[in-house]
This record gives structure tokens, sequence and C-alpha cells, in this order.
């Protein structure tokens, strides 16, 4: 979403405000897997084609993002147990907001994300899949689309309209964003900057990613995680599966 409200011009401002404190304030997840070519049976990444993915804003800030970021991974959100489904396990970092309320101060553009391990890990991946929430106007909710339509966007044209294609298979609904708010075009964004320059960014809407839970709370959402969320998490699977 649009840097226009951020509090913070950088994370490295965030990080330095003494009113922040890194596991009450926030959180921060990652995984960097070592580069072999199966680990349990599974083919995981390796250094030629490593994957992330990523919740720049996650926990409370743009609220589902996280969950889902692990499970596009391979991961079930809450046991962190890898998932056996045939489509790898990938990298990930989740940037999570913990505060009861007024997440949105934590969130800074991901044209200023300069988190240090989270660059250092979009720069060592192949691919890309960035998540993220907007609102529900943004996602163009309507009478046709209650939950509104997922605004693809991002460098990464190939990844992206296999994204489309595997969302569409699902019966998600989705599109190309025109949105220059969303469409994650600039190569200043930290999920650009892998090793093909570009990444795929989805900025979904609060009601649809409200939709892919039972309850919509940060306790509740990793183990309430309804039909809907599986969809588009093997739907987001397959398509980093289909490229190197």
């Amino acid at each position: 979403m649009t840097s226009e409200r951020d509090t913070y011009r950088s994370m490295t401002a965030l990080y330095g405000d003494p009113a922040n404190h890194e596991g009450k304030t926030y959180a921060k997840r990652w995984k960097r897997h070592e580069w072999s070519q199966m680990v349990e049976e599974q083919v995981t990444d390796n250094a030629e084609t490593q994957k992330i993915v990523l919740a720049l804003h996650g926990g409370g800030i743009e609220k589902g993002t996280s969950e889902l970021a692990l499970a596009t991974a391979g991961y079930h959100p809450a046991t962190l147990l890898p998932l056996v489904d045939g489509h790898g396990h990938h990298d990930f970092w989740l940037f999570e907001g913990l505060l009861p309320c007024g997440n949105r101060r934590l969130h800074v553009t991901a044209s200023n994300y300069d988190e240090p391990i989270a660059n250092e890990l979009v720069k060592n991946a192949r691919r890309c899949i960035s998540l993220h929430g907007c609102t529900d106007s943004q996602a163009k909710v309507s009478g046709q689309a209650p939950d509104g339509i997922i605004q693809i966007g991002g460098l990464d044209s190939a990844l992206r309209d296999i994204v489309l294609e595997e969302l569409s298979i699902e019966g998600i609904a989705a599109q190309i964003a025109s949105d220059e708010m969303l469409d994650g075009d600039v190569a200043s964004n930290i999920a650009n900057k892998t090793k093909v320059r570009g990444c795929v960014q989805l900025e979904m809407g609060t009601r649809f990613r409200a939709s892919l839970y039972g309850t919509d709370t940060r306790p509740q959402r990793k183990n309430t995680t309804l039909a809907k969320f599986w969809l588009l998490a093997r739907a987001l699977r397959k398509a980093m599966s289909r490229v190197e």
C-alpha cells in the first residue's frame, strides 16, 4: 500500500524508535533453507532456484498475511510443520505487528523497506511472492465480487501470469493490478530485488482476508484456516513450483 500515511520512512527509523520493542511491539520471523535437493523426500530450493514468500506487514498490520505466507512457503501456520504436498518448501520473511490496536503505525512501505535480514533473503532468492492487504475499495468489492478481486502486481511477469492462471483454476477472483498504488512495479520495492529483478505482489482486500479464517483474530487465525485459505495457498504453491 501507499507510504503516504506511514509513521516511519524506513525500517531503520522504526527500529530506532525507543517506543518499539521486539517481542512486544513487533516480531520478526524468517527461515532460510540450506541449499539441498531433497529434504525428507520433498523437493526444496537450491542455490539456483531459491524462492521466498514475504509478509512485510504481517500480524495486526495487514491482517491475515502472516498465516498465508507461512502456508505458501510450505508450513502449517499453527504448527509450523512442513506441508507434504509435493510443492516444496521456501524461504520466508514475516514482520508482524503485535499491538492490541494501532498496528498501522508499524507499516513501512515496500520501497522504503531497508530491513537488512529481509533484503539479504530476497537478494539470494530467484523468485518471490509478496503478500499484502489493501482496502475493500481498492480490491473492487461489489455485488459481483462480494469479497473483492485480488490485485496482482510485481515485475516478475512470467510468474505473475502463472499465479493468475492458478487462481483462476481455483475459482479465486483476481486480475492484473492497474492501480499504481497496488501494482508493485517499482524497482525499489524490496520484493523486486530478487535475482530475476522481479516479484509477484498480491494485494487482498480486508473482506477477502477475513473470509479465509473462521475466527479473524491474531491469536485464532492460524487455528481456524478455512477451505478457501488452503485453495489460495495451493494455487500459490503450484504457481511457485512451475518456475525455476
